[in-house]
């Protein structure tokens, strides 16, 4: 199958862990951020004030679709997401949670 070997290339995972990485390091250095965690584009993120479902409401109205897991933001990008649609995610994630 096409796909299986896609993912299975080492280049693709590596750009995965790279897209992850920067991610990660981008939304623990928001202000409100407690803890980030994850692996690849699977990520976690815990918020100082415990509003993850206000941060959710606050990212659906701007255009960025986001889950909630007991009290945890939840973001699960697809892999073959691009730098820039990522910087924009950041932004409205960012805002969404500095002004919930």
């Amino acid at each position: 199958m096409k796909i299986l070997d896609i993912i299975a290339d080492d280049e693709f995972l590596a750009d995965v862990a790279k897209k992850g990485e920067y991610m990660r390091s981008r939304i623990a250095e928001m202000k409100g951020v407690k803890e980030v965690r994850g692996m690849g584009l699977m990520i976690g993120i815990v918020l100082e004030k415990n509003n993850a479902s206000e941060v959710l409401a606050k990212c659906a109205e701007n255009g960025l679709l986001v889950l909630t897991a007991k009290g945890l933001i939840r973001l699960l990008p697809p892999l073959t997401i691009e730098q820039e649609d990522i910087n924009e995610g950041l932004s409205i994630l960012e805002n969404s949670i500095t002004n919930s």
